[in-house]
């Protein structure tokens, strides 16, 4: 018996707009720095995983309107994100050590806030300098502090909490969970960058701290984490035995069987899509016409559809043993 579709996902309607036409281009680009950084070390496994992830397409799909430049410096950050989350999801040595764990997060943070590269620099560290670099000169300085504030978010009290749920073999309560999770996807510094992709998309901060703006950016990481949380299953529980994962929260905190949590987790996420269309439509409402802001909403959308068109298309999540059909099909030769 199959298990429960994907297309169980509700999206929200969102304006025609087709891909960004500059997604190999960025793929490419990305992957020269990455293979010069020695991030991947020429391995080729990681470099055939880091071909068939196809990372330009997901930031073509998020990013339609963007900028080439500010495109690359976009894809390189989700790269970044997605080669340092395999590091603490998938390799005991850096996920298990919390110590070890803690002195690279404060090394690649150092360099976000502006210091200057040690000596004995890691390649990630490297990467971090370069993008830091690169954004510095294109976004204005308030922007690059709301930046790298959520990047502090994302690492100290999202990726160090998780690794230390995975080193004590410990599962959160459904509530912390969800909290967690939205800190620990990186998706709060990928909405910053729907403000960076296209010049002069930059919100004031009477506009980004309205409450409903907020709100709306709180539901669209959580849609965006637990949705990836589907896709990534069975990778991070089934092969690596990272209890970080919204599917197997909800069996071990409700007692449920792997299609009933699935279909917990999709109801969950259906709902804050929900409220996520309510929200904009009180924003409409409102008549908070700034074309900066109206924008950025439906940024916040892109990311939502974008993320679910990428991940059934890349190769990163397809498995000839994956619970979802669309994914096991996807994997047939």
């Amino acid at each position: 018996m199959e298990g429960p579709s994907l297309s169980l996902l509700r999206l929200p309607a969102a304006l025609p707009c087709e891909p960004s036409l500059y997604a190999a281009a960025m793929e490419r680009g990305t992957r020269r720095r990455v293979l010069a950084l020695e991030l991947l070390r020429h391995e080729p496994a990681q470099v055939r995983r880091f071909d068939a992830s196809q990372f330009g397409l997901l930031t073509a799909h998020v990013y339609p309107r963007g900028t080439r430049e500010r495109l690359e410096l976009c894809n390189d950050w989700h790269v970044w994100l997605f080669l340092f989350d395999d590091e603490v999801d998938e390799l005991v040595e850096v996920g298990q050590r919390p110590a070890y764990l803690k002195a690279y997060v404060d090394a690649c943070l150092a360099v976000w806030r502006g210091g200057a590269l040690r000596a004995e620099a890691t390649p990630l560290e490297r990467f971090t300098w370069d993008l830091r670099r690169r954004m510095g000169r294109l976004a204005s300085e308030p922007w690059m502090e709301r930046f790298v504030h959520d990047v502090e978010d994302y690492l100290y009290r999202g990726t160090l909490l998780a690794a230390r749920h995975w080193t004590e073999g410990t599962v959160p309560d459904l509530e912390s969970y969800i909290e967690q999770r939205a800190l620990d996807s990186g998706v709060f510094t990928a909405e910053n960058l729907v403000e960076f992709a296209e010049p002069g998309q930059e919100l004031p901060e009477e506009l980004f701290r309205l409450p409903l703006v907020q709100r709306l950016r709180l539901l669209c990481t959580r849609v965006v984490a637990l949705t990836n949380d589907l896709f990534s299953f069975e990778k991070e529980v089934l092969w690596h035995r990272n209890p970080n994962n919204f599917i197997h929260v909800l069996r071990v905190n409700q007692g449920l069987g792997l299609r009933e949590a699935i279909l917990t987790a999709i109801d969950v996420i259906n709902a804050d899509t929900d409220a996520f269309v309510a929200c904009e439509e009180l924003l409409h409402a409102s008549r908070l016409a700034d074309p900066r802001l109206l924008g950025y909403v439906e940024g916040l959308k892109a990311w939502i559809c974008g993320n679910v068109h990428w991940s059934l298309r890349t190769g990163r999540y397809s498995s000839p043993t994956s619970p979802f059909p669309e994914l096991r099909r996807q994997a047939s030769p």
